[in-house]
């Protein structure tokens, strides 16, 4: 399964704002794509209170969840805009307990059983995220995460908060917190160190049943795992088809683009323009006679495109594929001679698409 939180992470990046049409507008391609979970957090203003509202009413396929702090009055404001599912966050780790909230362990198993217990016998469904599980002393981590399925939690949350795991280390927290209890797991992977997406999948090998994304993986710092990455990634290593429109990939990351004003990048995999683009001479040669020489996927089934670059890396080949979809009959002199001038020039002189 998939969550993708976009209007609640994405937005905590810096520089990343989306209005409430933007932000109605992506939940609803996030619905028509196909995620399982959006998640979004009604406490941090009123705008969010009333897109939170709105999303609950609409009827979309995914759940909408309301993220917020394991406090009794969070989950009043979530009830109050229709929520259904809230994901109540509590720091588990010794230096954000004692440092960020000046709690005791102890008191963070009661608040963590309270709040539950009281999220549940309002009707709501609950995941509880043990913020900062990855610095977390695995007992204790083991003693909260009973102490939420006691309290009768849905899913819960092992965050890597600041991105240090790296994925034998996250196989091995799922696969102990997972023989621990039996409730659902969900990872939620930060990049700081350019690991989320590998963290995530050996979460997944490990048992781990829903990953934590967004749209071009932004959120605080260096973000969490990108969408598309994921998607594809599970398909690819795990012939995992997941049931979601893979073809609206590229236009999710172009649109959130365009909201936010910020700019794709370039190489990023499966979306950016660069993604399936084609310059070297024998690289160019070979996918013309078979892209998946150099491609693992088509561009089409992520909603991009192929294209070809004549430069100075260029050869005969694609000389040849140019002038014949131009209707230049050029003989093997003519084409070693333009090729000739095209090399003498530097820089990247011709795109064009198959």
């Amino acid at each position: 399964m998939i969550l993708d939180t976009t209007l609640r992470e994405g937005e905590q990046a810096a520089s990343i704002s989306l209005d409430v049409e933007q932000k109605l507008s992506l939940a609803q391609m996030l619905s028509d794509f196909g995620v399982n979970f959006i998640e979004i957090s009604p406490i941090v203003s009123d705008e969010q209170f009333h897109v939170t509202k709105e999303l609950n009413a609409a009827g979309l396929k995914p759940s909408i969840v309301s993220h917020l702090r394991a406090k009794k009055e969070d989950i009043d404001v979530a009830l109050k805009c229709d929520s259904q599912w809230v994901a109540l966050f509590l720091s588990s780790s010794a230096i954000q307990m004692e440092t960020k909230l000046q709690i005791t362990p102890d008191v963070a198993i009661k608040r963590a059983r309270e709040t539950i217990s009281y999220a549940k016998d309002h009707g709501l469904k609950v995941r509880f995220t043990c913020e900062d599980s990855s610095r977390t002393d695995i007992e204790f981590l083991k003693e909260i995460c009973k102490a939420a399925e006691e309290a009768r939690v849905d899913r819960i949350s092992l965050p890597d908060t600041v991105g240090g795991m790296i994925p034998s280390r996250m196989k091995n927290l799922v696969q102990e917190i997972g023989s621990a209890v039996s409730t659902p797991l969900d990872v939620h992977c930060h990049n700081d160190l350019g690991l989320a997406l590998a963290n995530s999948l050996a979460a997944y090998e490990a048992g781990a049943t829903c990953v934590h994304t967004t749209i071009n993986g932004v959120g605080e710092r260096a973000g969490i795992v990108r969408l598309a990455e994921l998607v594809v990634a599970a398909e690819v290593c795990y012939n995992l088809k997941l049931p979601v429109k893979r073809e609206m990939l590229t236009k999710l990351s172009r649109v959130f683009s365009t909201y936010t004003n910020t700019t794709t990048d370039p190489f990023m995999p499966l979306v950016g323009v660069n993604a399936f683009r084609h310059k070297g001479g024998t690289h160019l040669s070979a996918v013309l006679k078979n892209e998946k020489t150099y491609e693992l996927i088509s561009p089409e089934s992520v909603g991009n495109r192929r294209t070809f670059v004549l430069g100075e890396y260029s050869g005969k080949g694609i000389m040849k594929y140019l002038a014949d979809n131009l209707g230049m009959e050029l003989n093997e002199e003519q084409l070693a001679r333009e090729l000739r001038k095209i090399k003498q020039k530097k820089g990247d002189l011709v795109e064009f698409g198959q």
